[in-house]
């Protein structure tokens, strides 16, 4: 996928620079080029929207579906992803009640920790949260007993999904759809499995996302690729291996960095999910005819820089943006830290082949993402402004900047600003 009319380069040298829940405003004293600003596009209209859940791709109108099923799982994304819902899951639960459905709702938090009660409300609005908590379930990929097995993949991956979902006969997954730094793409699929997968499936599925024979990363499982992607299409055949019985109504919203919904595809599992990518690539995919030597980069501010295991996604989308062994300029506040103690503990190996070699014996998950990150690390001189402290910024391979201003003696003359380099695809 390519892009068509995605958002034009700027410059600028006084910049906004997102950060957790703040903004920073800094003065570089030169232009810089703005990556990735984005275009003036105009929210969906809240008729816009009811289109989308009416007139579906390959797929009945959500009321029909809705109609004809018995017990309804809606599963949603965690703190850390945003999706628009709150401008339409309030109707589609109303949708629900005047068919008198049973409803249960899922986080899809896969590796991740567990949703707090104060990020349900958060997710979800108080009024809801209070209406339906009795049906807010938890997902414990540890938990290998709240599992149903379904088989077993062509690349040999185990189907386990939480029990919840043979329990119902339509699944709802809601989420945006964004690049993915090894699946592809985010969204759709993806809430499903891995996002209630046991973590049995789910190390088995992301360890498909490393060449054994090539010692490294996977060529093909890389962001913006689908067809190809070895991960991708164990996903795929999981779901098509474990969907008998259920009826699927998949919503893929596309949003711009205030979390505004531009666009919203719904209907069939696939089908939406692939026409949702075309639309995120068509705004958010970007040809660069040339490569910069030092790079201010923000992650777009909270979620997104919420720890390190989310932040290294928008600095690995960076990357394709940089000459080699150029400068960048990490804004990423990281606010929970690291993320996982697993993400954490690896940066004990002292260089990239060291982590390759011990993921190739025993692989775990956020190891792999350790792994990309230290790649990029030792590929670029990165210089992180956040709250991790420098002992932390020197183990991941980052050296610490005490203060923002401290980067402006730094800069290259070919300096590039990505105000939100986690929406964008670079290259």
């Amino acid at each position: 996928m390519k892009d068509s009319n995605a958002p034009c380069q700027k410059s600028a040298d006084k910049l906004n620079i997102a950060f957790g829940e703040k903004t920073l405003e800094i003065e570089t004293g030169f232009p810089v080029d703005v990556l990735g600003a984005f275009a003036d596009y105009a929210p969906l209209s809240d008729y816009g929207i009811q289109e989308a859940l009416d007139q579906c791709v390959y797929s009945e109108s959500y009321s029909a579906c809705a109609e004809r099923a018995e017990k309804i799982l809606f599963i949603l994304p965690d703190i850390t992803r945003k999706s628009g819902m709150e401008r339409f899951f309030p109707s589609m639960l109303a949708e629900a009640e005047k068919h008198g459905k049973e409803v249960s709702i899922i986080f899809a938090v896969g590796t991740h920790r567990a949703v707090t009660e104060d990020e349900k409300k958060r997710i979800l609005g108080g009024e809801i949260y209070s209406k339906y908590k009795d049906r807010l379930f938890d997902h414990d990929c540890e938990n290998l007993e709240a599992h149903a097995f379904y088989g077993i993949t062509k690349s040999k991956t185990p189907i386990f999904i939480n029990k919840i979902y043979l329990e119902h006969d339509l699944i709802v997954p809601i989420g945006s759809v964004s690049h993915h730094y090894f699946a592809g793409y985010g969204g759709g699929r993806k809430l499903i499995f891995p996002g209630i997968a046991a973590k049995k499936s789910i190390l088995r599925n992301h360890m498909l996302a490393l060449d054994v024979s090539g010692g490294g990363r996977h060529p093909l499982a890389k962001a913006g690729e689908l067809n190809h992607n070895p991960v991708h299409r164990d996903i795929v055949d999981a779901l098509m291996i474990s969907r008998s019985g259920r009826n699927f109504f998949s919503v893929n919203t596309v949003l711009d960095e205030q979390g505004r919904i531009l666009d919203m595809v719904c209907g069939d599992l696939f089908m939406a999910h692939h026409k949702a990518c075309e639309i995120l690539d068509s705004r958010f995919r970007i040809t660069l005819d040339k490569k910069y030597k030092s790079l201010i980069v923000s992650c777009g501010g909270f979620p997104k820089d919420i720890n390190m295991v989310q932040a290294q996604k928008s600095l690995d989308r960076a990357a394709s943006a940089a000459e080699e062994g150029a400068d960048i300029f990490l804004f990423a506040e990281c606010a929970d830290g690291y993320g996982n103690s697993y993400f954490r503990d690896f940066f004990d190996l002292p260089s990239s082949k060291a982590m390759l070699e011990s993921l190739l014996a025993d692989y775990q998950i956020n190891r792999q993402t350790a792994f990309n990150l230290r790649t990029l690390t030792e590929r670029f001189n990165v210089r992180l402004y956040g709250s991790l402290s420098e002992e932390d910024c020197a183990r991941m391979g980052f050296q610490k900047l005490n203060a923002p201003e401290d980067m402006l003696r730094l800069l290259k003359p070919e300096t590039a600003f990505i105000p939100s380099a986690y929406s964008f695809l670079f290259g």
